[in-house]
């Protein structure tokens, strides 16, 4: 039973909202002198996290990978692709789109905010702030802390010399690294609400890594259709499987061949 609340389709996209994203209300108390500008501020946060996830989803959609949903948690959206890209390029492209979105609005927002101080117009202070947020959810994104954007980016920067298995184990080991390090600190400095995210980090990059692990031993593929006649599956080690002619020795007299 899915724990989240239908909040419509956005770009053809079922959108969720799991009820963890309504804390972001928690985070962002105080920081409006009043409760109609924390309620449009908690709102502005969860509309820039849904424009970073259409953002992968609509560059995997160029790749012909649908989105079958996008979820808000507290500390960031999911969008769910149907297949992952397995090649490095494609990877790199659909995981940058999400960081981009939020620097092409501080962008905007920028040059909304010289506009007006050049006309000498008045904005309201929620500008700056998402301004300041998108800011923070584009750079936070590119740290090299996999599965996260900039996890993703490192392991697709190192599939095309490793191997996407291998890239992946490095990328998933960084990753756990920093989790344990950032959660370290949270509990350290009694931030307890935060150590949800380094530890859904840690699960995270683990299932993955272990996915893909399963995916590059051979047998380790589910859902793959019977190969055609005079061929057969097999690994490169890399994620990815290739179709392999049969090789059958023949003789005939003295001529040898191999078909």
């Amino acid at each position: 039973m899915r724990l989240s609340w239908n909040l419509g389709r956005v770009a053809g996209i079922d959108l969720f909202l799991h009820p963890s994203a309504l804390l972001v209300y928690f985070l962002v108390a105080g920081a409006m002198p009043d409760m109609l500008g924390t309620i449009a501020l908690g709102a502005a946060l969860l509309g820039s996290i849904v424009l970073h996830e259409l953002g992968h989803a609509l560059m995997a959609r160029r790749y012909g990978i649908r989105t079958a949903d996008i979820t808000l948690y507290l500390f960031g959206g999911v969008a769910r692709l149907e297949r992952m890209p397995r090649s490095a390029g494609p990877e790199l492209l659909i995981t940058l789109a999400g960081p981009a979105v939020n620097f092409a609005i501080v962008l905007v927002l920028s040059a909304v905010i010289g506009l007006a101080e050049l006309i000498g117009l008045s904005l309201p202070v929620i500008v700056p702030m998402v301004l300041s947020m998108n800011l923070v959810l584009g750079v936070f994104n590119l740290l090299p802390i996999f599965p996260m954007d900039g996890g993703r980016v490192l392991r697709a920067l190192l599939s095309g010399w490793m191997g996407r298995v291998r890239a992946t184990e490095v990328a998933a080991l960084l990753g756990r690294v920093l989790a344990v390090v950032g959660g370290t600190i949270f509990l350290l400095n009694g931030m307890f609400l935060q150590l949800i995210l380094p530890l859904f980090v840690f699960v995270a990059a683990s299932m993955e890594l272990r996915q893909v692990q399963a995916e590059g031993r051979p047998g380790g593929f589910t859902n793959v259709p019977p190969p055609p006649a005079g061929f057969r599956w097999a690994s490169g080690g890399d994620g990815v499987l290739r179709l392999v002619p049969i090789m059958v020795h023949v003789q005939s007299g003295r001529d040898r061949s191999w078909g």
